[in-house]
C-alpha cells in the first residue's frame, strides 16, 4: 500500500511540475488601474497574463508589457479588498502625478477583481488591478498563490 501511495504521489508531482514549467496564460482580462502606466481601452478584454515559476508577465493591449519575478510580489487580493489595496498603493505612489494611473479604480461593480501588489526593481511599491472573467479568476488566483507563496486576501 505504501509503495502505491508513493507512486501516485510521484506521478502527481511530476504532472504538476510539467504543467508549471510550461506556464499558464490567460487573455480574457482587463487592466483596471494601478501604478503601471499603460494605455488601455476600459471596455476591451485586451490584457494577457502569463504565469511561470520564474516570472509573471502582463501584456497590455498587445503593446506594453510588464514583468515581475514572483519574489517581487508582496500581496495578492481579490474582490473589494483588491480595489482598496490597489487604490491605497496608487495614492501612496510617486506615479500619482499621472491621472491615468487612477483610471478605473473608482468604478464599482460586481466583477472579479484581482490585485497584485509588488515591490519594483527601484524599491518603490506598486500594484496592478485586473478584472478577470468569471471562468478564469479562480485559476489565476490559484496560479498566483502557488507561484508567489502569498495568501489571497478576500476580506470584504
Amino acid at each position: 500500500m505504501c509503495a502505491r501511495v508513493r507512486r501516485i504521489a510521484g506521478i502527481v508531482l511530476l504532472t504538476v511540475h510539467v504543467l508549471a514549467a510550461s506556464g499558464n496564460s490567460w487573455n480574457k482580462l482587463r487592466y483596471s488601474g494601478g501604478t503601471v502606466p499603460a494605455k488601455v481601452n476600459p471596455y476591451d478584454w485586451n490584457t494577457t497574463l502569463t504565469i511561470t515559476p520564474d516570472r509573471i508577465l502582463l501584456v497590455f493591449a498587445h503593446r506594453t508589457s510588464f514583468e515581475l519575478a514572483p519574489s517581487q510580489v508582496t500581496g495578492l487580493s481579490y474582490g473589494e479588498q483588491a480595489y482598496r489595496r490597489v487604490a491605497d498603493m496608487v495614492a501612496l505612489s510617486v506615479v500619482f502625478v499621472n491621472p491615468l494611473v487612477l483610471f478605473g479604480i473608482l468604478h464599482q461593480s460586481r466583477n472579479h477583481f484581482i490585485g497584485i501588489e509588488f515591490l519594483g526593481a527601484d524599491g518603490h511599491k506598486g500594484a496592478v488591478l485586473l478584472e478577470a472573467d468569471k471562468n478564469n479568476y479562480r485559476a489565476i488566483l490559484d496560479s498566483l498563490k502557488a507561484v508567489t507563496g502569498k495568501p489571497v486576501d478576500t476580506r470584504q
